[in-house]
């Protein structure tokens, strides 16, 4: 078996202009992995698209009809200045929820290690009827409940490291007792998009099954995997995953232009290969990661490198 690697020329047709979620980040990705050679280590899958029963798992009809009714009309924006919309937004988008859903196909039936998924437009910030933050269709939340509906796994683990909240993961599944969200992220009171205090922790037979661990602007790779090993890995293992998804944000990085961590690639590294460790230990090594944020063309494509690294090795 090996990793696989999921992307397709589609998701360059999200076409946003000099917006900071732009095409480009692809592009930085795939140079950067080809020049290096690592590519040559991956399965590559061009994934899928998405059927519209599987996005309505988690978003209502009428908001998918909404986006495709933007794209289609030229309208250049869907509901926030931050979601820019193209004619070939709706296609990319559907696309990136499918090819997510192939991966997690793939590594639940054991054709696959584990998977990381080079998608665009991203989607954590996604609620179940509303775009926000460059996002259109919550990815990694809609395979959680595709994963729970279809395969039956009950204790699915979702991780975000993206330096924002992820406010659309946590409200969708905030009452559920069958995910685990856990967020790590610069300080609401200091970054987009002002939830994910540490006191959210989620509601009725959800409640204690939403974890928040807002950082201070100016946490270096020491102080955050300091805290990681020795805060958040424990409930991990107590929690004793049988799949795990990452949404896998790279722009804590110290380079990046819209937050203020101080992380490196290097963290990233240590970040996934914890994270492996922990399938192996609970999951028979199942792992799927997918691309939400990270702004800085180079630092994304060496912290993808990096994440790269340790899923494989």
């Amino acid at each position: 078996m090996a990793t696989g690697f999921y992307t397709n020329p589609i998701y360059l047709e999200h076409d946003t202009g000099n917006h900071p979620e732009n095409a480009d980040r692809l592009r930085a990705i795939d140079k950067h992995l080809r020049y290096s050679g690592l590519l040559n280590e991956l399965e590559m899958r061009p994934g899928c698209t998405a059927e519209l029963k599987e996005i309505q798992l988690l978003h209502s009809k009428k908001y998918i009809d909404s986006i495709r009714e933007a794209a289609e009309l030229g309208r250049g924006i869907l509901g926030t200045p931050d979601c820019i919309i193209s004619p070939g937004t709706f296609g990319a988008a559907l696309h990136a929820v499918g090819a997510v859903l192939d991966s997690v196909v793939q590594v639940a039936d054991n054709k696959l290690d584990n998977a990381f998924c080079a998608i665009r437009p991203p989607g954590h910030h996604a609620e179940h009827d509303a775009a926000m933050g460059f996002c259109f269709l919550n990815n990694v939340a809609i395979a959680a409940e595709f994963l729970q509906k279809n395969f039956g796994y009950q204790r699915i683990l979702i991780f975000d490291f993206d330096v924002h909240h992820g406010n659309g993961t946590q409200h969708l599944f905030e009452k559920s007792e069958k995910v685990l969200y856990a967020s790590t992220h610069q300080d609401p009171r200091t970054c987009y998009p002002g939830t994910g205090f540490a006191h959210e922790t989620g509601f009725g037979s959800g409640k204690g099954f939403t974890l928040n661990f807002p950082l201070p602007p100016g946490t270096t790779d020491d102080r955050y995997l300091e805290f990681f090993q020795n805060k958040i890995i424990p409930q991990f293992e107590d929690y004793k995953p049988d799949f795990i998804l990452l949404s896998a944000g790279f722009d804590g990085h110290t380079r990046d232009p819209l937050a203020m961590l101080d992380l490196t690639e290097n963290c990233y590294h240590e970040i996934t290969k914890q994270m492996r460790t922990l399938a192996e230990k609970f999951a028979s090594g199942r792992l799927v990661s997918l691309l939400e944020g990270g702004y800085d063309l180079e630092a994304l494509a060496l912290s993808v490198e990096a994440h790269i690294q340790a899923l494989l090795h």
